[in-house]
């Protein structure tokens, strides 16, 4: 496997304000990658590597329907600070995942 061939990959959907972009979030070597599913939505890609991830949980839906209703998600908080949120199925198993991605 190189660095950019996913080892493990969801169908999910990034929370940006008041939508949900779907897409595919995808594990690699070295990174966490958001791919978006459309053309107009390429702006919604995400990467970044694993040195940068702080944390890797859950939060609340915040109940706005285009945006995911009221389910959980996937929560990536950065160095920085930042929380990036992804809408993904069988959250659990991604959350380990990343996790233990992120950790090694």
């Amino acid at each position: 496997m190189n660095d950019e061939q996913p080892s493990a990959r969801w169908k999910a959907a990034r929370s940006m304000d008041r939508i949900a972009v779907p897409g595919e979030l995808q594990v690699t070597k070295t990174h966490v990658v958001f791919e978006p599913k459309g053309r107009r939505t390429q702006s919604a890609r995400f990467s970044v590597a694993f040195t940068f991830v702080a944390g890797v949980g859950t939060v609340p839906g915040t109940g706005k329907f285009f945006s995911g209703g009221r389910r959980e998600r996937l929560c990536l908080t950065l160095a920085d600070g930042s929380e990036w949120l992804f809408v993904v199925p069988k959250l659990d198993t991604a959350v380990e995942r990343i996790r233990s991605s992120v950790h090694r």
